[in-house]
C-alpha cells in the first residue's frame, strides 16, 4: 500500500493509464474511509498490460464508483506501484450517472405501456406489417374475398407475432392482446 506522500508523488509524475477492477475486497460498513484489498489490470501506453494486487485507501463515498474501468497513474521507475487517480474515478462516475439520467428523460414520458415503443406508430406498423393486416385489407378490397391468403392464416399470423415478442418489439401483454384478438 502506497503511504499517502507517495500516491500524491505518483499522481503529479507517474505515467497516466486505466485499470479495471477484477477483484476487491470487502467493505467496512462503519467506516468513512479503510483500506480496501484490490486486483486490478493495468494498461499504460507503452507497456504490456499487468495485473497489480495490492491495498488502497478508499474512501466510503467512492465505493459506488470503485467498478470497471478507473483512470490510475503508475510509477515510471516501479510499475507495481500504482495510484488511483480519485478525482478522475468521481468524475467518471458522475459523468456516466448524467448521461444515464439524460438518456433516461430522452426517452419521454412513460405512456400505458411500460416499454414506452408499445404505442409508436412504427412499432404498430411493424405489428400490421408482421399480422399482415395492411397487406389483407388491401387485398380484400382488391378481390372481394376472391380466395385465402397466407396473411388470412392465423398460425402464420401467431408465428409473426410470436418471433416480434421474441425479438423485443412486443411486451407479454401485447402478445397475449394480438392473439386474442387473431384466434377472436
Amino acid at each position: 500500500m502506497l503511504n499517502p506522500l507517495t500516491h500524491r508523488k505518483i499522481l503529479k509524475k507517474g505515467l497516466p493509464g486505466t485499470a479495471n477492477v477484477v477483484t476487491r475486497g470487502v467493505y467496512s460498513p462503519n467506516a468513512s474511509s479503510f483500506n480496501l484489498a484490490m486486483t486490478l489490470q493495468v494498461y499504460v501506453e507503452g507497456i504490456t498490460p499487468y495485473e497489480v494486487e495490492d491495498n488502497w485507501m478508499v474512501k466510503a463515498k467512492d465505493t459506488v464508483a470503485l467498478g470497471g474501468t478507473i483512470p490510475v497513474r503508475v510509477d515510471p521507475d516501479d510499475h507495481q506501484r500504482v495510484a488511483i487517480d480519485w478525482d478522475g474515478v468521481r468524475s467518471g462516475h458522475e459523468q456516466t450517472e448524467t448521461a444515464r439520467r439524460q438518456a433516461l428523460a430522452a426517452s419521454g414520458p412513460a405512456g400505458p405501456q411500460a416499454a414506452g415503443l408499445a404505442g409508436s406508430p412504427e412499432v404498430m406498423r411493424q405489428v400490421e406489417q408482421a399480422l399482415g393486416q395492411a397487406g389483407l385489407q388491401r387485398q380484400q378490397a382488391a378481390s372481394a374475398g376472391s380466395g385465402s391468403s397466407a396473411a388470412d392464416d392465423p398460425v402464420g399470423q401467431l408465428e409473426r407475432l410470436a418471433a416480434l415478442r421474441t425479438s423485443g418489439v412486443l411486451t407479454e401483454e401485447e402478445f397475449q392482446e394480438q392473439k386474442r384478438r387473431i384466434l377472436g
